[in-house]
């Protein structure tokens, strides 16, 4: 309330030096406005890949640039690969092993590279290197756990990361049973043929985006089956757990080091690094499945809904 009243009086001070009102507040609303204090960002972006990660990666840069100030038509222009030369900042996203899934180079040749695979580390930063998934974390979560239900969208082409996580929890012991899906109106009687078989239904980044979402989670709920999902966000739409690189995230951390690149920061930390996954966890969301989590387990999560 305080700052509201002083507020109201520098207001009026304008208008008594002969400033109209409305005058005043524009000029002062652009001093407060962030996209003012942002200088112009000229980045050129270049993907080789298409698909949920590469999008939910570009929505976390966009976001964060947002944040920052950066409006596209204002201050921020994307370029094509042809004007590189132009830009403050060229940035390529690839979902290639051989190559960085992101890099990030200015016009002054700083780079960073991002990475979410060990075998396309350079050789010189293995000591570095953390350990990558734990393939046993859906034992950790669910001890119990015998079958696995997993919804799987026929127009997808997003099921390689989802092909090698099935084959880890299949070398575990767990019994995988596949449910394919044309559209999301079907999700709702795919999850309740599955609910009568397994003991948790994994979720890829391509069912979690569905509009018919919610069915699926009112089954679980009712069935006592747990949803394990592929994507971050998912656990603010009645997911219980992700154990993920989380995309969106890496996005905005992008964001961040292309500003600070463009800026010409010459302390920039500019190892190249490898993504770890984290834990999310929604606890409403496992109480409503009769999940019971241990409390080593959610001491590892980084992110918790209560």
């Amino acid at each position: 309330m305080r700052e509201g009243h002083l507020m109201e009086n520098s207001l009026l001070s304008g208008c008594h030096i002969g400033i109209p009102s409305v005058v005043f507040l524009t000029f002062l609303l652009s001093l407060l406005s962030p996209a003012s204090q942002a200088s112009q960002l000229r980045v050129t972006l270049s993907v080789s890949d298409s698909g949920m990660v590469v999008e939910h990666v570009q929505s976390g840069l966009q976001s964060e640039l947002t944040r920052q100030g950066y409006v596209v038509g204002t201050n921020l222009t994307w370029m094509d690969e042809s004007q590189a030369q132009l830009s403050d900042v060229n940035m390529t996203i690839s979902m290639s092993q051989s190559t960085p899934f992101i890099t990030l180079v200015s016009q002054q040749g700083v780079s960073t590279d991002i990475y979410l695979d060990k075998s396309s580390m350079d050789e010189n930063h293995h000591d570095e290197l953390i350990d990558h998934y734990d393939v046993n974390f859906i034992k950790k979560l669910l001890p119990g756990i015998n079958t696995l239900g997993v919804i799987i969208d026929n127009n997808s082409t997003d099921t390689f990361n989802v092909s090698q996580f099935l084959a880890q929890q299949k070398q575990n012991g767990v019994q995988v049973i596949y449910s394919y899906i044309d559209r999301s109106a079907e999700l709702r009687t795919s999850a309740r043929v599955l609910a009568q078989q397994v003991d948790a239904i994994y979720l890829p980044h391509h069912i979690t985006d569905m509009p018919d979402l919610n069915y699926v989670v009112i089954v679980a709920e009712r069935n006592d089956v747990a949803l394990i999902g592929e994507d971050h966000s998912s656990i603010n739409k009645g997911v219980f757990a992700v154990y993920n690189i989380d995309y969106v995230q890496i996005g905005r951390d992008t964001a961040d080091l292309l500003v600070r690149l463009a800026e010409g920061e010459q302390n920039l930390h500019t190892d190249n690094y490898l993504v770890q996954p984290v834990l999310s966890i929604n606890l409403d969301a496992a109480a409503r499945m009769g999940i019971e989590l241990s409390g080593e387990v959610i001491d590892k999560a980084k992110y918790i809904i209560e």
